[in-house]
C-alpha cells in the first residue's frame, strides 16, 4: 500500500471514530435527560400520571357506615386492595404503611384518608375487617360491599384480582391480586403508586412531600 493512500485510510478513519463518538456522547446525554424527565414527571405534588385510575365508589366500612369517594374530598387518599385472609403480601403493605403513619403527627396525618379496600366481600364483612384493622394503624377506612360494589371499584383502580384455588371452601381459598398503593390527591386524581415491598421511610418522605 502506497504512503500516501495508507495516510489517508488512517485519517478517514479517525474522523469515522471522532463522529462515532461524538454520536455516542450526544445519545447519552439525550437518554440521560429522557431519564431525568422521566423521573420529574411523577415526582409527588408535581405532576400526574397518564394512566386513568380511580373513580367513585360507595361502600361500607368497618363501622357499618356508608362511605364514597365524595367523604375524602380535600385530603389525599392512600388506597390498597387487598383481603383479610391474605398470608403475606397484605399484612406486609399495610404493616409498612402503618409504621409510615405513626412517624407522621396529628396534623400531618389528618391530611391523608388512607383506606383498605377488600377484594374478598364474601368473607370481608363489616364485623371481620373491624377485627382485622386493630392490628393496624387506627387513621385506616376498611371498606367492603356487595361485590358488585367491590368490582366497581377494582376496574375503577384497574387492579388484578383472581380466586387462586376457585374449588377450594370458603375458608380455605386464596386470591392472586396486584399489590399497588395509590396515592391520590385531593380531588381524587391518581399522582404516583408504591407497593408492599417499600420501605415505610420511604412511604413517610412521599407522604411529607405531598403536603410541603
Amino acid at each position: 500500500m502506497k504512503p500516501k493512500f495508507f495516510i489517508f485510510i488512517v485519517l478517514v478513519g479517525m474522523v469515522v471514530a471522532g463522529v462515532s463518538f461524538i454520536l455516542s456522547e450526544a445519545q447519552d446525554a439525550h437518554d440521560e435527560h429522557t431519564t431525568s424527565t422521566a423521573v420529574a414527571s411523577v415526582k409527588v405534588g408535581k405532576t400526574y400520571g397518564q394512566a386513568t385510575v380511580g373513580g367513585p365508589f360507595e361502600l361500607v366500612d368497618q363501622e357499618g357506615v356508608t362511605r364514597t369517594d365524595a367523604d375524602y374530598k380535600g385530603k389525599y387518599m392512600v388506597v390498597y386492595f387487598g383481603y383479610s385472609f391474605c398470608p403475606d403480601i397484605c399484612p406486609a403493605a399495610l404493616y409498612n404503611m402503618t409504621q409510615a403513619f405513626n412517624e407522621l403527627n396529628t396534623k400531618e396525618l389528618n391530611q391523608f384518608a388512607p383506606l383498605f379496600i377488600t377484594i374478598d366481600p364474601e368473607r370481608d364483612t363489616v364485623q371481620n375487617l373491624k377485627t382485622y384493622m386493630q392490628n393496624f394503624h387506627p387513621s385506616f377506612v376498611a371498606l367492603t360491599g356487595s361485590q358488585e360494589q367491590i368490582n366497581k371499584a377494582i376496574k375503577a383502580y384497574r387492579v388484578y384480582a383472581k380466586k387462586a384455588k376457585p374449588d377450594g371452601t370458603s375458608t380455605e381459598y386464596l386470591l392472586d391480586h396486584s399489590s399497588i398503593v395509590y396515592l391520590m390527591d385531593r380531588q381524587g386524581r391518581f399522582i404516583t403508586s408504591f407497593n408492599h415491598q417499600t420501605e415505610p421511610e420511604v412511604i413517610t418522605e412521599m407522604l411529607r412531600r405531598l403536603i410541603r
